[in-house]
């Protein structure tokens, strides 16, 4: 006899929150609003923090944060809502996934791609990995392989065309359906949702499913007058991918009966949909059958993405001869990655600028997918022959695809600082720069170059200071700040806007640059950060104190962790925390970050790091010998 809601008593079990942590953080990455700590200060203490989460689910005392909100564009016209979930309760979101996963993944269909459960994943190997949950950081390459439960999209998403195509070119189904749902997540009906699990799920099982549709109606838009639609669920995380695909069972079970009669097929990835035929009128009826189920689940299909193909229609729109050539060439660096030869990338890189788009404008899906591909080759080969392609684009199509590969490829560009800087200044100073997700993203970008133009500095103070500027933007202005070797006088300026800011994230990203605070006063800021009552202030509050005291040896664990597999850009992104060591009471300690910092001082690029660097060297040198 199955135990009444025994996956529900699971979920607060401290191996189950361990390796939901680890989801978590690695799904964060992928956030539309980044955290500013990248959720070290969590990880920091982050048995306490799963314990107490345990302690909490248990007793049924765990209450979610609000959702952080902002429009992610589309299209010149268009924006869809992101969300970031506070990394606590994306812990608890995973912790459910992980036990109720296996049982739903059963029931989708294989012609289904998206966000599919890893083969190798079931509940007998969940607890293999427990040793290694222990460490809070583990590399990427181990999330990958040991921790993450959902097949990778980049191996999933080619299969799905694969298969599209082999359906047309071998098995002679000759007339395409292709459709799209409109404002998919946004239109999730979560009573419907509720009801789906339920259903699917095994019995007695109704109480893990009642914490998770709670955590999603508290995270529901209000409307215009203040009240709430049970509708919606967040964008932009991996839970939400995999629960908008279970929302979609009925319509998978009911096109497959459909297929069974009428001899054709169905494919899935998302709300990507395709459904292939023998016979126009099949063809037509797919559509109206589609519409029948989706009207069922209060979802609709796009018309202006709804279409019949026939033939080679099909194959043009599912083969593109330039993706497969920029792929093998992307499959090709990464295999020599390590021992690449002048010889071998100068060939790579003439075969991609051949493949490379020239366009004013970049709107069809295939082209930008392509372009967003382009970037990642030329990022892996460390060229920058894309710049100046990539600086005319981004004031035509702000969408967040392209702008994200584009500031990952900015930051991995940092000695051309003196274009990049000039031609993204006058980008941010144009009229037309209208999105904030957009102007955020490249604001944080001047952190990565070697150099921070003057003006770029006169920018960002300037829009600190703007309250009518959104949050999210100051917050990036905030952290840019903190890359700078910041006098008295700009300190004592930011510790005012602290005092009198109300939003959580803007001040979370001022503590960076307030660690730059002189002893006495650092003391008393650290004090107060331990007596806020938010708890996200107070978490980076105790995390910058236990480094200022030294309590268990933290500070000489994260100094190994700074400098362990030295890179600028992990110095320049933690040196927050070595303002704050250098202060520490103990003689052995500040000797100890002086050899780090010693040890890598002529390796730095980046002047506004290398000024910090030497004054902290500078600093350690007097207070060691003041100890003496």
């Amino acid at each position: 006899m199955v135990r009444e809601d025994y996956l529900f008593r699971k979920v607060h079990d401290i191996n189950i929150l361990r390796r939901a942590w680890h989801l978590a953080r690695y799904d964060s990455k992928t956030d539309f609003i980044e955290d500013p700590y990248r959720n070290e200060d969590y990880a920091f203490n982050i048995e306490a923090n799963l314990t107490s989460l345990s302690n909490a689910l248990r007793k049924d005392e765990y209450h979610p944060s609000p959702l952080l909100n902002i429009d992610v564009p589309k299209s010149t016209l268009s924006v869809r809502p992101g969300s970031k979930i506070y990394i606590e309760d994306k812990i608890v979101l995973f912790a459910i996934t992980i036990l109720i996963a296996p049982k739903l993944d059963k029931e989708l269909p294989e012609g289904v791609y998206s966000f599919r459960l890893k083969k190798e994943f079931d509940e007998k190997t969940l607890f293999k990995d427990i040793q290694f949950l222990r460490f809070p950081f583990l590399k990427e390459k181990t999330i990958k392989r040991e921790v993450v439960i959902f097949e990778q999209w980049y191996s999933q998403y080619p299969k799905f065309i694969e298969d599209s195509i082999y359906a047309y070119e071998e098995e002679g189904y000759n007339y395409l359906t292709l459709s799209d749902i409109t404002s998919y997540f946004e239109n999730i009906n979560l009573n419907l949702l509720q009801s789906t699990l339920i259903n699917y799920l095994p019995k007695n099982n109704h109480k893990i499913i009642n914490l998770l549709c709670s955590l999603l109606r508290y995270w529901t838009f209000p409307t215009v007058y203040g009240g709430y639609i049970e509708r919606g669920i967040p964008q932009g995380n991996e839970v939400s991918s995999f629960l908008g695909n279970i929302y979609l069972l009925p319509l998978d079970k009911e096109i497959n009966k459909f297929c069974k009669k009428k001899n054709a097929k169905y494919f899935r990835y998302v709300d990507d949909i395709k459904i292939f035929s023998k016979e126009e009128y099949i063809a037509r009826e797919a559509i109206f059958e589609m519409n029948k189920v989706l009207r069922n689940l209060h979802l609709n299909i796009q018309g202006s993405k709804t279409s019949i193909l026939k033939d080679k229609e099909i194959f043009n729109k599912l083969f593109d001869s330039r993706m497969v050539t920029v792929n093998k060439i992307i499959d090709e660096i990464q295999i020599n990655r390590n021992n690449m030869d002048k010889k071998l990338r100068n060939e790579l890189l003439k075969k991609l600028i051949k493949e490379n788009i020239r366009k004013r404008k970049i709107t069809q899906k295939k082209d930008l997918m392509l372009y967003k591909r382009l970037i990642t080759a030329f990022t892996l080969l460390d060229s920058s022959y894309m710049i100046k392609s990539i600086l005319s684009q981004l004031p035509k199509n702000p969408d967040a695809g392209l702008t994200e590969k584009a500031v990952r490829y900015f930051k991995l560009m940092p000695r051309n600082y003196l274009v990049l800087a000039k031609e993204l200044l006058k980008f941010l100073e144009l009229p037309i720069n209208i999105f904030v997700y957009q102007k955020a993203n490249i604001i944080d970008s001047f952190r990565y170059f070697n150099e921070i133009n003057s003006k770029v500095v006169k920018y960002c103070r300037l829009s600190l200071r703007k309250k009518q500027e959104h949050w999210y933007v100051r917050s990036k202005c905030a952290l840019l700040l903190s890359n700078l070797n910041l006098v008295e006088k700009s300190l004592v300026s930011l510790l005012k806007i602290f005092n009198n800011e109300s939003n959580v994230e803007l001040k979370k990203s001022l503590i960076s640059s307030l660690c730059q605070l002189e002893k006495n006063k650092l003391n008393k800021f650290l004090q107060e950060l331990m007596n806020d009552n938010n708890k996200k202030i107070y978490s980076i509050g105790r995390m910058l104190t236990s480094l200022y005291r030294n309590y268990n040896n933290k500070a000489i664990e994260e100094i190994d962790n700074i400098f362990r597999n030295y890179d600028e850009n992990v110095l320049a992104n933690a040196f927050y925390k070595i303002e704050v060591i250098k202060h520490c009471k103990k003689f052995e300690t500040k000797k100890y970050l002086l050899v780090r910092l010693r040890s890598i001082r002529r390796k730095i690029k980046k002047k506004h790091l290398k000024e910090k660097v030497e004054r902290t060297i500078v600093f350690l040198n007097r207070s060691i010998q003041k100890s003496l």
